[in-house]
């Protein structure tokens, strides 16, 4: 593991955490509350930029698999992030028309997701299968402890300037940490031998997809994401109404409970990545999505401040885990060529599981099924997610050494948990 190159890809992700969570706070309630944009309105910000997304990434991708310059595209998508974010602010400050700041909202959200799409492969570049969940967990602890600094640092700002304060300095701040991935990150070439330049042909090439869908041992992995996603998204965005519906809580306790639900998923990142490497990762996940499905009904039948107090720690734990633990078991069964391919989905899944889930839990509030059923709904999609897991991938497999006619020779078992079980080269 090059534990350079990790810095700085852990800072760039602490970085942007900063300005993704003022805007999603702050800017969210600027033009709903202030403006008088309707909820929906405010949300086609993010349905427009998943669109784009699905139209675009997947292409680009492909084209940084076959050619390179991953590094190239994640600057672009910086300075399109960097330069977007700060159109929107300076318009809600200065009283620009709304429809010029949701335009540049917009834009600023898919040029955030888009650099995701060339940020995630470089795990593979910066560190080996065997520290793989760890790399990984600590990039994720860095992007929740950006959340948690990003909201405490400016907070001072808010309740002196108001909401708009902290969106032009956590862009400005942004852009200063993310300096040292842009320059001094270098990545390895993808390939040995020199590529002819390739146009760029931008659209959904169903034909391709079809194929990685049905060859690649990612393929299972990345459906089983799409499902359990929609349970988590979907209760990370309502368990503050839930709280107040369900248990009557404060403004300010659920703001708490926000706080200590990020601070546990950052600490849950960091451990599942050390635990991962040492018990298997596809085993880690499927133990994450087990203890979910007990999760759930648990907090559904919560009538205690106190206990769901506690069950937003536990939640927030195993949430951060999830996320890790995903990238990194993505990352391991991506072939070298597609690496950039798959992780487009990746990312493109995690945005369109905000669709589905959601949908659920409002049409069980529809029809009158209330907040306890709701949450109790999103178990479904945790179920899903692990039938396809436990059906559809394969056992890890380890390599093991043994002495033959004199020689050490090595095959792949079946991974074990026990250290006792592996043997140690000599």
């Amino acid at each position: 593991m090059d534990k350079r190159k990790l810095f700085f890809w852990c800072l760039y992700t602490f970085a942007n955490s900063i300005v993704f969570v003022n805007f999603l706070v702050y800017f969210a309630k600027w033009m709903v509350v202030d403006s008088g944009v309707s909820d929906m309105a405010y949300n086609m910000i993010f349905v427009i930029a998943a669109v784009m997304l699905l139209f675009s990434a997947p292409a680009l991708a492909a084209h940084t698999d076959a050619c390179g310059n991953r590094k190239l595209f994640l600057n672009l998508a910086t300075v399109g992030t960097v330069g977007a974010y700060l159109v929107a602010g300076l318009c809600a400050i200065y009283g620009a028309p709304v429809l010029y700041a949701f335009l540049a909202r917009m834009a600023g959200h898919y040029f955030f997701q888009l650099s995701y799409i060339f940020y995630d492969p470089m795990l593979n570049d910066l560190s080996d299968e065997k520290h793989r969940a760890r790399a990984s967990g600590i990039g994720q602890f860095c992007s929740n402890a950006g959340m948690i600094f990003g909201l405490a640092v400016f907070l001072p700002l808010v309740a002196s300037g108001g909401r708009l304060a902290p969106l032009i300095p956590s862009v400005a701040l942004f852009a200063l940490l993310a300096l040292p991935m842009m320059i001094f990150y270098h990545e390895k070439p993808c390939r040995a031998e020199p590529v002819k330049k390739q146009k760029i042909k931008l659209g959904f090439d169903w034909k391709k997809f079809r194929k990685f869908i049905l060859t690649s041992a990612a393929a299972p992995i990345l459906i089983a994401f799409f499902f359990y996603t929609n349970a988590l998204n979907t209760i990370t965005n309502n368990y503050a109404i839930y709280a107040n519906k369900v248990l009557s809580m404060s403004d300010g306790l659920t703001s708490v409970i926000l706080m200590v639900n990020l601070a546990a998923a950052a600490l849950g990142a960091l451990v599942i990545g050390f635990i991962g490497d040492k018990i298997g990762i596809r085993r880690c996940l499927i133990g994450i999505l087990w203890t979910w499905l007990v999760l759930i009904p648990v907090i559904a039948a919560a009538d205690s401040t106190g206990v769901f107090f506690a069950l937003a720690a536990v939640l927030g734990l195993t949430i951060g885990a999830g996320w890790a633990i995903s990238r990194a078991y993505v990352s391991t069964n991506l072939e070298q060529g597609q690496i950039g391919y798959g992780f487009s989905f990746y990312t493109i899944f995690e945005r369109f599981s905000s669709t589905i889930g959601p949908l659920a839990w409002g049409g069980i509030l529809l029809f009158g099924g209330g907040y306890r059923t709701a949450m109790l709904s999103m178990a479904g999609f945790i179920v899903v997610g692990l039938i396809v897991l436990q059906f559809f991938t394969k056992p890890e497999t380890r390599q093991v050494y043994k002495m033959q006619g004199g020689r050490k020779v090595s095959s792949s078992v079946v991974y074990k948990p026990s250290p006792k079980a592996r043997l140690k080269r000599k």
